[in-house]
């Protein structure tokens, strides 16, 4: 695969559901043992929020970036002028409620440490529903 850039991708403003399909292909892909729902993102690990924005210049060219403002390891997700849960429901134009019910341990029955694919699933399903209202 060649290495692109963020600048190097076709500028579009991407929908949520657009945006959240995107994350759940780039989660098929990624190798169990790096999604944890114990940060962000740090020492190579993360939320599939945090991974995204660190390994995906797609998302990146969305807009969705990490920030580290406490000068820690631990990066936060960055979108729009906002930081953590508020900016990861705006860039998939979800709620707080329904960001947190996917991408936090809470929508996983506790589990911290959940198989990105699992993830990628809730994700569709959550796409499915979304879909059945608008029809």
């Amino acid at each position: 695969m060649r290495y692109q850039r963020p600048s190097d991708i076709a500028t579009f403003k991407a929908s949520g559901p657009e945006r959240l399909e995107r994350l759940a292909r780039f989660l098929d892909d990624l190798p169990s043992g790096m999604l944890t729902f114990t940060r962000w993102y740090g020492h190579g690990r993360g939320c599939a929020v945090g991974l995204a924005a660190h390994r995906c210049v797609w998302m990146q060219a969305q807009g969705l970036q990490l920030e580290n403002s406490d000068g820690s390891r631990v990066s936060h997700p960055a979108f729009g002028g906002q930081t953590d849960w508020p900016a990861v429901a705006s860039f998939f134009e979800l709620s707080p409620e329904g960001a947190m019910d996917l991408f936090s341990a809470r929508g996983y029955g506790g589990d911290l440490r959940p198989d990105p694919r699992t993830v990628a699933a809730r994700i569709r399903s959550r796409l499915a529903a979304m879909a059945a209202v608008t029809a």
